[in-house]
């Protein structure tokens, strides 16, 4: 894949976005994974330093916890060698978690439960998609691992009404499926074309999603960018 192949490319996509999120005022920002490789981690926080923004980040498969750790520390320490971590603002909790290992995992799902507890409304942001997609990617054997536990955790939460945002699979998409809202966000880097089979991507498409969060209520829209 060209996720390696290409850091400098990735690169300028990256000040593309990071640029036309500071044309609209937007000041907090989720990096949902797959920064990569060290070189590649040690680039990406150099770009963002040159941002004012409010950041969290959360891991995915081509990340590890201890390349990024010494660059940031976004958990509280909540799940070791695990960088997920919570906010709550009241009306809505946010839930950040660490899907680096292909899989959440025992301890991090337990603490994901704990903190659904007593909980109406939540957005989770995970890198890997908690739903599944309608694409032959499904049958390329890139899913969570441990995708039908962490299912099954959230279906039982029927009181809860539940945002996820996810990546992963360098596509958009949104699915349903009783309390569970799940919102696919494009890659920086580039697209995989949904029904492709064999799969083919798209080095001329990169994005972002907005996600604005107002009390208990979510608005969310999906950016897309071209280097065409």
């Amino acid at each position: 894949m060209r996720y390696l192949d290409e850091p400098r490319e990735h690169e300028d996509h990256l000040r593309l976005v990071l640029d036309d999120i500071v044309g609209k005022g937007i000041s907090d920002v989720v990096f949902g994974g797959d920064i990569g490789t060290q070189e590649s981690v040690r680039g990406f926080f150099e770009i963002l330093g040159g941002y004012d923004f409010k950041v969290s980040i959360i891991l995915g498969n081509h990340d590890t916890y201890p390349n990024v750790v010494q660059h940031c520390r976004m958990d509280d320490g909540a799940v070791e060698g695990k960088m997920c971590f919570s906010h709550n603002n009241g009306h809505l909790k946010r839930i950040f978690l660490d899907s680096s290992d292909n899989v959440l995992g025992d301890d991090q799902r337990a603490w994901l439960a704990r903190e659904l507890d007593g909980v109406s409304k939540a957005a989770l942001f995970v890198h890997h998609p908690v739903l599944a997609i309608d694409t032959p990617l499904e049958q390329a054997g890139v899913a969570l691992r441990d995708r039908d536990e962490v299912k099954t955790l959230l279906l039982s939460r029927t009181d809860c009404e539940l945002s996820v945002f996810c990546g992963h699979y360098h596509m958009i998409d949104e699915v349903r499926q009783a309390n569970i809202s799940q919102f696919a966000t494009p890659a920086v880097s580039y697209q995989i074309i949904r029904h492709s089979d064999p799969l083919r991507v798209d080095t001329d498409a990169f994005g972002y999603r907005i996600v604005e969060i107002d009390d208990a209520r979510i608005r969310t829209e999906v950016v897309m960018l071209t280097s065409a």
